[in-house]
């Protein structure tokens, strides 16, 4: 078998317990942009219901947290985002589970946006 057919043959098994990560996309405000098919499962809400919405509203303990401070991530944020601080995550239904965070600073078209990828550390039920 040539390596091209082996790593052809491997690749549906590698991936069959991929899952897509639970992303959000946020402004440099906190508030959502867009959503993930995932991120709409773990938390309950469809993309639209999210959108406008304060990341506080998923993530209460960003309540009080300036996400970015002049220009870039705040560098506490960042450095929970990094260390795998647990982060309490609240659903749809008031439900609230652990989990990881993790931080992406993105610029496209002069405008900054966070990309923030939700892992829970628990089998959680939207």
């Amino acid at each position: 078998m040539s390596a091209m057919n082996e790593v052809l043959d491997l690749a549906p098994k590698r991936t069959s317990g991929w899952r897509e990560p639970a992303t959000l996309t946020l402004d440099e405000r906190g508030m959502i942009c867009d959503c993930s098919k995932a991120g709409e499962e773990l938390f309950g809400y469809t993309r639209h219901e999210l959108t406008w919405q304060h990341v506080s509203r998923l993530l209460p303990q960003l309540s009080v947290v300036n996400l970015v401070e002049d220009g870039e991530i705040n560098p506490l944020f960042g450095f929970l985002c990094h260390c795998g601080h647990l982060f309490q995550i609240q659903n749809r239904h008031g439900s609230t589970f652990p989990g990881k965070l993790s931080l992406v600073h993105l610029s496209h078209t002069g405008k900054s946006v966070l990309r923030l990828i939700v892992q829970p550390t628990v089998n959680a039920v939207a």
